[in-house]
């Protein structure tokens, strides 16, 4: 008889190509004792018509922010969404990219996790150590605690999404934006995201970026890219506030932009020490 778990799938995205890549997963999965499958990657240049819709202005630099790449990446990972839907995928689902190191016991933290969380969760994000201030919830075991971010933190490295995470996820409407920018719109969306902290997943571990390789931004420059995300980040400003404002109560949301503020005119060598203690001070608030 195999071991209980509340843990549903697995799931790691990979290129056809990257077969490297590939067998490094399979690697970190097995030594974590988990059994995933592979998806193979979303050619974001030529998508299947069910994922087209999606992305209508693709390729359009005016009103997309997407390169191939990206649109590849988000289609990837909104194709797990349809499976976890339609139940061809058991929820709740990791969900991996290729360029990750998992942490040591790893997966009997994941079942803390799932044991810890609220009913009503959507979204879990695991490799994203942040800069700003979070709300530790309940400790997870050794250094490891479920925590709410003031802030959504970037990367999409290593996720987990419950059936109703994935159902939402699916709003039939246009992605302009990438996946990593999009799902830190919670209130956009309606995902009720955790995190864990410090991150059990280590992103980013190879030199060259898959996506950045597909198609790369075309004529369009970072610098003027990197400009109309601010923008449109400035843009949100409001929506954000009040997102804020719902998850903590004015006062406390004021406090966390307070802290990540101070914290960052901090040394870079000081600014791990100082977050755990306005962490600490922002869960007693």
């Amino acid at each position: 008889m195999g071991r209980m778990t509340l843990l549903g799938a697995t799931v790691f995205i990979n290129l056809d190509r990257d077969t490297a890549r590939r067998t490094h997963m399979e690697s970190e999965c097995a030594k974590a004792g988990l059994s995933p499958m592979r998806l193979s990657a979303a050619n974001g240049a030529a998508l299947e018509e069910e994922l087209r819709a999606y992305f209508p202005h693709a390729g359009d630099q005016e009103r997309s922010f997407l390169s191939p790449g990206e649109t590849g990446c988000y289609a990837s990972h909104l194709t797990i969404c349809r499976r976890i839907v339609s139940g061809e995928l058991q929820a709740p689902v990791l969900v991996f990219e290729d360029d990750i190191e998992l942490h040591d016991g790893f997966a009997a933290l994941i079942e803390r996790t799932l044991q810890t969380l609220p009913a009503d969760w959507d979204i879990v994000r695991l490799s994203n150590d942040t800069k700003q201030v979070a709300a530790p919830l309940a400790e997870l075991g050794g250094r490891y605690d479920l925590v709410r971010y003031s802030t959504i933190p970037g990367s999409t490295g290593a996720l987990m999404f419950s059936r109703t995470g994935a159902e939402k996820f699916l709003a039939a409407e246009a992605r302009d934006l990438p996946i990593d920018q999009d799902l830190k719109r919670v209130w956009h969306w309606g995902l009720n995201t955790f995190g864990v902290l410090p991150a059990p997943v280590r992103r980013d571990i190879f030199d060259t970026s898959s996506i950045d390789a597909i198609g790369g931004e075309g004529h369009r420059s970072k610098k003027k890219r990197q400009a109309r995300l601010r923008a449109h980040r400035r843009s949100e400003a409001r929506a954000r506030f009040a997102h804020g404002v719902r998850s903590f109560g004015a006062g406390r949301w004021i406090l966390a932009e307070s802290l990540s503020a101070l914290i960052a005119l901090a040394p870079k060598r000081s600014r791990p020490s100082l977050l755990m203690r306005a962490n600490r001070l922002f869960a007693g608030a």
